[in-house]
């Protein structure tokens, strides 16, 4: 693998060795923020974030929760934060729920998860009443934020927790590294839920070794939801680690208005984020008539970049700076992203650091760094991780891997084999040792001459499309056989763009741009059909695609 220089950063092996790391290191600084329904700005401080983490700890060993499973059903929050570190620092087991659900959905993750006790905010009421906490063998449910009559609340139990702290009455528990920490919900985009045990030390190394290869700026802006482990371990334990300054966001709705209040330097985020921040710049640019102008600018400077030359653009930095603020760096994982996309970015003045993971991985693999970086690759293996390529799948071995599926040996067999994880994804490592996917080994179209294409990178092509705001290529039967098959791409097209055409005229367009592809490509490889959408796809909660609902 290619030598660069690696960050500092101090490695932990528990939880509770974390939290009095945090606690040591960074004290009064302020450590998150979030923005209230009325815009104001709410913050806690390092110290405070820890003592109260403390006190929920020392209420729930007194509660006899340790080494028991204790559910999160909520949307992002400072509370979400201070209960899941709780429950790890005290022995116990976070369950951390998928709120992307129906109601029946949630309490089956509950169930499946032998949870005996539920944090949860008051948006999810309606999944616990009193009916189903007895149908679900829940002990407790304790709600998040303010105290309702009749519950308890987070509020509560800290106090609690605080008077046990002051009149010397604490509980001791000891945790091993090796000790189930996280239960994390899987399903990818597939339909069935997989229970991913994951330990202290897969989540703290996987965390720690992250910070050798990335760094933040000052300030973070964090929306990926806390439940999946690329929110919680890279977004939020590992910006604490570094002794940022996290700004949360729980709802999609105040998103944009967050991220220009918060004013980050860093950013971490999925694709579809991208794109879309990508698209209104564009956007923007064509109903200014600009567009060409813009076009024109940006090859200017990736023609001097080849040549070692580092052009500034009054013109390049006032747009960054009126759609993105002070955006500097943006980490970004969960799908593929565009290079064309990443290299805009980059002579806009944001740098897209594209890593790769997966749940049972807790779940970074790979990474660029800011000190070395290769645009349209997933980055750098991380230290602690090994990967070899089986007939183009990638599996890994290291510190990361899960322990296992809850209660499901037989799941666990058929994706382990020797301590490796077989990850399901195709893909290659370059003579750097830069990784790159090609697709999903499930995805792969498999014509009936034996040759096989991969859907990921026909959609790659096809987003580029202005008119394209999602797209997904499956394999459509046209024959006796399952192998005799049609390469269809069903559009959803950017309705910002197409307001103004009619169907007819939105399929016309949307044919000569699939025409002139086809022409770059193998006959085989070829799109032949198009399905207009008019809906979006549905999606996880980091924004892939459902592809079995297609």
């Amino acid at each position: 693998m290619k030598k660069f220089p690696l960050y500092d950063t101090e490695y932990f092996d528990t939880i509770s060795a974390y939290l009095e790391g945090l606690s040591r290191k960074y004290g009064n600084r302020e450590a998150i923020s979030y923005f209230t329904r009325k815009q104001e700005k709410i913050t806690v401080t390092y110290e405070e974030l820890v003592l109260r983490v403390t006190y929920l700890k020392e209420e729930l060993i007194a509660m006899g929760m340790a080494g028991r499973h204790i559910a999160i059903v909520s949307e992002n929050s400072c509370d979400w934060v201070v209960a899941c570190l709780a429950i790890m620092a005290c022995g116990a087991v976070a369950v951390c729920v998928d709120i992307e659900q129906s109601d029946d959905s949630i309490r089956e993750m509950i169930q499946m998860a032998d949870a005996e006790m539920v944090f949860a905010s008051a948006g999810y009421r309606s999944v616990f009443d009193p009916v189903s906490v007895d149908q679900l063998g829940l002990k407790q449910v304790v709600y998040l934020g303010a105290q309702r009559e009749g519950t308890k609340s987070l509020d509560e139990l800290c106090e609690k927790g605080k008077r046990r702290t002051e009149e010397q009455q604490s509980g001791f528990v000891t945790v091993q590294p090796d000790q189930p920490a996280v239960i994390a919900f899987t399903s990818g985009t597939t339909s069935k839920f997989k229970l991913v045990i994951l330990s202290h030390k897969n989540i703290l190394k996987n965390m720690c070794d992250s910070c050798l290869y990335v760094t933040f700026e000052e300030t973070v802006f964090c929306s990926l939801p806390f439940y999946h482990t690329y929110g919680l371990t890279c977004s939020i334990l590992g910006s604490l680690l570094r002794g940022t300054h996290v700004y949360i966001n729980g709802d999609l709705k105040t998103m944009l208005r967050d991220l220009k209040m918060a004013k980050p330097d860093t950013m971490l985020t999925v694709p579809l984020i991208v794109e879309s921040i990508y698209n209104q710049i564009w956007l923007n640019a064509e109903k200014a008539g600009k567009a060409d102008q813009l076009k024109k600018l940006l090859k200017l400077v990736r023609v001097l970049r080849k040549c070692g030359i580092r052009m500034k653009s009054k013109t390049l930095d006032g747009i960054r700076e009126q759609i993105a603020g002070n955006l500097h760096i943006m980490i970004c994982g969960g799908a593929h992203l565009g290079k064309e996309i990443s290299e805009d970015f980059e002579s806009f003045g944001i740098l897209i650091l594209q890593g790769y993971g997966i749940t049972e991985c807790s779940p970074l693999i790979s990474v660029n760094s800011n000190r070395s970086y290769k645009m349209g690759s997933v980055g750098y293996v991380l230290p602690s991780c090994e990967i070899r390529i089986v007939e183009d799948e990638i599996w890994v071995r290291g510190d990361s891997v899960m322990e296992g599926y809850y209660k499901a040996p037989e799941q666990t067999k058929e994706v382990m084999e020797d301590g490796w994880f077989k990850t399901g994804d195709l893909g290659y490592q370059d003579k750097d040792g830069c990784l790159y996917l090609t697709g999903r080994k499930k995805n792969l179209i498999v014509f009936k001459n034996g040759k096989k294409t991969s859907p990921e990178k026909l959609e790659e092509l096809i987003m580029q499309v202005p008119l394209v705001k999602e797209v997904v290529v499956t394999g459509t039967a046209s024959g006796t056989s399952v192998d005799d098959v049609k390469i269809t791409a069903s559009i959803y097209p950017d309705p910002d763009r197409t307001g103004h055409m009619s169907s007819y005229e939105i399929l016309e367009e949307l044919q000569k741009e699939i025409d002139a592809i086809n022409e770059k490509l193998p006959t085989y490889q070829q799109v032949q059909m198009i399905n207009i959408r008019e809906k979006e796809f549905s999606k996880t909660g980091t924004k892939k695609i459902k592809r079995h609902m297609v």
